[in-house]
């Protein structure tokens, strides 16, 4: 498995409070807000826009991985309207709530990285490149690998394609373990300023598809249903359409579509993004819930021309909203990876199990 997470923040709305779980694994402190407002591109036609910004100790938002991996890729952007009084953190690369290391900015703009948290020992090499001011975005490209001589720590700026920090031969961890099974964005440590992201994304080297480092900067594109698809199957309650019910950012429990009739398809026609380039990845992600004693495992899917993906199974969804993501690495319609034209025009959907 290579993909482990993304999130470009767009689908939350405005001023919504993260919460624990949905879809990150933790959000502590309380101030993970989101903002329509302000975002580091502009989205393209009527896609939404956003990013989160915290501030303050303990302040973050981290994902629980898939295992214990060894070496993570981790991009995101991020802007700090001031620059911090004394160090801070931006992301961190965990053992089981334990900080292994994190990347690190100082009061003069410069990222380096930290072994354990912000206060940690400063490890790697600082370059000119390594530079940040206050008030502007940046796109960052990290790619660490934790071991306790031959940890590797590197991190590229606004997709250059020469490292801003490259450092070898480190102690990269703080427990007795060379991994790390959790990411986290956030200052996490007293007097962190406010700092906002967007376009966050993690991958591992393993498997034979986004298991490198993108080599080129790197924004998530989101979209939500704007029309009904092929299939109108499923029964909406709250909204009148089920692609009403589907497009409702943040989702809530009052607006859903439903269904127990075991391979029944529902899906939903989604907005132009006016893609000419190849997408690094296509990523379907639902909001799923059970309200009865039964077990319930649908399958996400997507349907291009007249070809639907075979279905990708959730877990057995429980009595409570989560987020599910199924990620699509070929058109279902050439069996081939992805076009521009392909992803743009492909809708979503899902099964009932």
């Amino acid at each position: 498995m290579a993909y482990q997470f993304a999130d470009g923040f767009d689908n939350y709305g405005n001023s919504f409070a993260m919460v624990s779980g949905y879809p990150w694994d933790l959000a502590a402190g309380g101030n993970e807000t989101t903002s329509t407002a302000d975002f580091r591109f502009a989205p393209p036609g009527s896609l939404p826009g956003g990013s989160v910004s915290m501030s303050g100790s303990g302040n973050i938002l981290r994902k629980n991985l898939s295992g214990n991996i060894v070496t993570l890729i981790v991009g995101f952007g991020f802007k700090l309207p001031t620059l911090p009084g004394s160090i801070t953190e931006l992301c961190g690369f965990w053992d089981n709530g334990t900080e292994q290391c994190c990347l690190t900015v100082n009061s003069a703009g410069q990222l380096q990285f930290a072994r354990g948290n912000g206060v940690g020992t400063l490890i790697g090499t600082q370059t000119s490149a390594s530079t940040v001011t206050a008030s502007a975005w940046y796109g960052v490209s990290i790619q660490v690998t934790l071991n306790n001589g031959a940890g590797v720590v590197q991190a590229y700026l606004n997709g250059a394609a020469v490292a801003a920090i490259n450092s070898s031969s480190l102690n990269t961890i703080s427990t007795a373990n060379a991994y790390a099974n959790q990411v986290s964005l956030g200052g996490n440590v007293a007097g962190s300023p406010t700092i906002k992201y967007d376009d966050f994304y993690c991958f591992d080297t393993t498997g034979g598809f986004l298991n490198s480092r993108p080599a080129n900067d790197t924004r998530v594109l989101t979209k939500l249903p704007t029309g009904a698809g092929n299939y109108t199957n499923w029964t909406p309650t709250g909204l009148a359409s089920n692609w009403q019910n589907a497009a409702v950012a943040p989702p809530n429990t009052a607006d859903y579509n439903a269904n127990n009739v075991a391979t029944t398809k529902d899906s939903y026609a989604l907005p132009s993004a006016g893609l000419t380039t190849t997408p690094l990845f296509v990523l379907v992600r639902a909001s799923l819930e059970r309200d009865d004693a039964g077990t319930h495992t649908p399958s996400i899917f997507m349907r291009s021309s007249a070809t639907d993906s075979a279905g990708v199974a959730t877990p057995a969804v429980t009595s409570s909203y989560l987020f599910y993501d199924a990620v699509f690495q070929n058109d279902p319609n050439t069996s081939i990876a992805w076009t521009g034209s392909g992803a743009d025009a492909a809708q979503i959907g899902i099964i009932e199990g």
